[in-house]
């Protein structure tokens, strides 16, 4: 069942991947940015989040991507540190786009309607949550 079909509006997720051994309170302040963003922040300790972007464009009156790209230019000019974005229709595709950007940092946003076509053009092993258990830091 679409999102058309139930009325409701479909989802545009960021997820945002910082780099690694990022420092906890430089990694704090990366989340405050985010909640500048969008109220609706859920962090993915040590290094990612996850962002809810559907009121935060109505608000800010931009595009999903542009949104990542303010990000990323308030944490490299504030902190020094860029950030890998993705942005989907899904917490997957989101999840997928920002492992797909090469370090140090970019945006790549999917848009719902070529999702599944993007999707196939990846290797399974590179799908978001697809692959060996990596375990606990």
């Amino acid at each position: 069942m679409s999102a058309e079909s139930t009325g409701r509006r479909p989802g545009v997720v960021m997820h945002v991947r910082c780099p690694d051994r990022l420092p906890q309170e430089t990694y704090r302040q990366v989340l405050e940015q985010l909640h500048e963003l969008s109220p609706v922040v859920q962090a993915l300790p040590p290094t990612a989040a996850l962002v809810d972007l559907r009121g935060a464009l109505r608000y800010h009156r931009a595009t999903a991507s542009h949104l990542g790209e303010i990000l990323r230019l308030r944490t490299v000019s504030r902190y020094g540190i860029d950030v890998r974005v993705g942005i989907g229709p899904t917490v997957t595709v989101a999840a997928t786009a920002s492992a797909q950007v090469e370090r140090p940092g970019g945006v790549l946003a999917i848009e719902a309607t070529d999702a599944a076509d993007w999707l196939t053009l990846l290797p399974v092993g590179d799908l978001h949550g697809i692959g060996p258990a990596r375990p606990p830091p």
